[in-house]
């Protein structure tokens, strides 16, 4: 009688097995959203909607992720971002995971985002009230985790201004740093240039106010006796830009 008895036990198991494997019992109707799928849809989302340009953007996952066990008829899942992501620095992004339309349930991903800028350094020891020429200055990639201050990325930003203090070699330089240098003074005659397409042309006027190179005064033309506004571009000439 026991010995009937275990057979039928073993034969039920057997059955049993066959049926409905070793799997867990989730396998049936559930399935993981794996860490990695995770990190690939937050580090898709954070490159779609980027300010950056491609290459300049390194994302790092703070904390461990896990996969996460699901179920549903039709699950889906997209990332959110908080109002107004800077994407740059620490920020927690949000994995929403639904079935249907039906939420069921939401993922924080914190991550830290580090940003390659262009930042303006000596090329050389340069001393205080000198006027930044060409061989002066270079611009060097730095990596951020926050928006550097009074940083320039332009080095014609700088060029024919003098410095406030003397800088080091490979020091950087920053906007509040530099001091115009007064290019033209009003009164004096430059020439005025206008490029349109493959022409050019030329005319002269009398400058209205003092400016720096870069800046845009009022130049009045000797010929035809209008006021303008056009960029300086040296000592002795303006471009006017449409």
């Amino acid at each position: 009688m026991k010995k009937h008895a275990l057979h039928a036990a073993i034969a039920f198991l057997m059955v049993f097995f066959i049926t409905f494997g070793m799997s867990p019992l989730w396998a049936a109707h559930g399935e993981f959203l794996k860490a990695g799928t995770i990190k690939t849809a937050v580090k898709k989302y954070i490159e779609a909607n980027m300010p950056w340009q491609q290459g300049n953007m390194r994302v790092d996952f703070l904390g461990r992720i896990h996969d996460v066990s699901i179920e549903g008829a039709k699950v889906s899942y997209e990332v959110k971002s908080i109002r107004e992501e800077s994407y740059i620095g620490d920020s927690t992004f949000t994995v929403v995971v639904s079935d249907e339309g039906t939420l069921l349930r939401e993922i924080p991903v914190r991550v830290r985002m580090e940003v390659a800028i262009d930042v303006l350094v000596s090329t050389k020891y340069l001393h205080r009230d000198s006027e930044i020429g060409q061989g002066d200055i270079k611009l060097v990639r730095k990596w951020f985790t926050q928006m550097p201050v009074h940083v320039v990325t332009n080095m014609e930003d700088a060029l024919g201004k003098r410095l406030y203090s003397d800088v080091m070699q490979n020091s950087e330089i920053k906007r509040n740093m530099l001091k115009s240098i007064k290019t033209i003074k009003r009164g004096k005659i430059v020439k005025v240039v206008l490029e349109s397409g493959p022409m050019t042309i030329m005319t002269f006027g009398l400058c209205e106010e003092d400016g720096s190179r870069g800046d845009f005064i009022r130049v009045r033309n000797t010929s035809s006796n209008k006021t303008i506004y056009a960029r300086i571009v040296d000592d002795s000439s303006v471009m006017i830009e449409y």
